[in-house]
């Protein structure tokens, strides 16, 4: 298990209020809940963050699908949606 350190933060009262009813309602402590909250913002964060990177460095090696494609690509998948949803109706 990774140490543990502690920080300190403002927050709105109503926010809070909010946090503290979330907790009651789970039986858990506000201050586990925010925890929670703000290691899942962060591993989304990261997981964001490394999603453009390597976005980029495809972009940068010229891995890249031209435009034409792509609209033609979503063209036919709405055209098939719609030509599903019409067979059903």
């Amino acid at each position: 298990m990774s140490s543990r350190t502690t920080m300190t933060i403002e927050i709105r009262q109503d926010v809070k209020d909010q946090l503290d009813a979330l907790a009651s309602g789970v039986e858990q402590s506000s201050q586990h809940l925010a925890e929670k909250a703000v290691t899942a913002f962060v591993e989304q964060e990261l997981a964001l963050r490394q999603s453009i990177e390597e976005g980029l460095a495809e972009g940068r090696a010229g891995d890249l699908v031209p435009h034409a494609e792509v609209i033609a690509e979503m063209r036919a998948m709405i055209d098939a949606a719609r030509r599903k949803r019409a067979s059903r109706g």
